[in-house]
């Protein structure tokens, strides 16, 4: 019985460490922005294309964090459109200077500060172009920082 109970507890471990393996390197991707070739965007607008917020101004209600309703869209929708919220408290175009020679307007000088697939919260984005998502958003009226330590 005891043999038993050892080879399962065995066999049990080593499942379990299979699983932790597996999930380590499946959760351990490429960040989703990073396939996005900036340097290859054109820049095309379309006025069939939209992108609206609601509520268009955060803090009213004197509140820190405030969800907005975000609804877009695109009269030719990919798998690959994404929505970001870039912010910044002193953003000028003229601070935004290109890294090389070889890069060309639209630049971003910022990472968003939220961001998700268009498709993420409307499945049928692709075949529609319309879509809508929901972001909690801080009250963004400085830059702020944050140093976040794991604590053991």
């Amino acid at each position: 019985m005891f043999v038993e109970m050892r080879g399962l507890r065995l066999i049990f471990w080593t499942i379990l460490l299979v699983l932790a393996i597996f999930h380590g390197a499946s959760s351990h991707g490429v960040q989703p922005l990073s396939r996005i070739a900036i340097h290859e965007t054109t820049f095309a607008l379309d006025n069939r294309a939209y992108v609206k917020a609601s509520p268009i101004v955060l803090g009213l209600t004197g509140h820190h964090t405030e969800w907005v309703r975000v609804e877009f869209s695109s009269p030719s929708p990919s798998m690959d459109d994404w929505i970001g919220v870039f912010s910044s408290a002193n953003f000028s175009a003229s601070t935004c200077v290109a890294e090389t020679p070889r890069v060309y307007p639209p630049l971003l000088c910022s990472a968003p500060i939220k961001f998700q697939f268009a498709n993420y919260t409307s499945p049928k984005y692709k075949d529609t172009g319309k879509g809508s998502l929901k972001l909690q958003l801080i009250n963004q009226r400085s830059d702020s920082f944050a140093l976040f330590q794991m604590v053991s």
